[in-house]
């Protein structure tokens, strides 16, 4: 666990080992991470209720592959694609 996973632990709803974040939480854990110096390496989206998990595809980006793997440190670029999303999404936050 990194540094910004520590800070954020007691924010985070915890579904199989994961770390989900509200829209707010995640725009400031991906803020804190470049801090810290800290890439993301993908955002996965989420809808979450009290019995159900249910991940969204197309709420999910991977910044880790493609012709230059530097875009984990896009701290922008996730912060706005997490901005765009649903106010009721729950985001895991892949990183380093």
């Amino acid at each position: 666990m990194n540094e910004v996973e520590t800070l954020f632990l007691d924010k985070a709803i915890i579904r199989g080992g994961i770390l989900l974040f509200s829209k707010q939480d995640a725009l400031d854990f991906i803020e804190q991470c470049e801090k810290f110096k800290i890439g993301v390496l993908g955002i996965d989206g989420f809808f979450i209720t009290e019995t159900m998990t249910q991940p969204r595809m197309e709420d999910s980006i991977d910044y880790s592959s493609g012709p230059s793997n530097k875009n984990y440190y896009d701290y922008d670029r996730a912060l706005k694609f997490v901005s765009e999303r649903d106010d009721n999404l729950f985001f895991e936050i892949v990183c380093e």
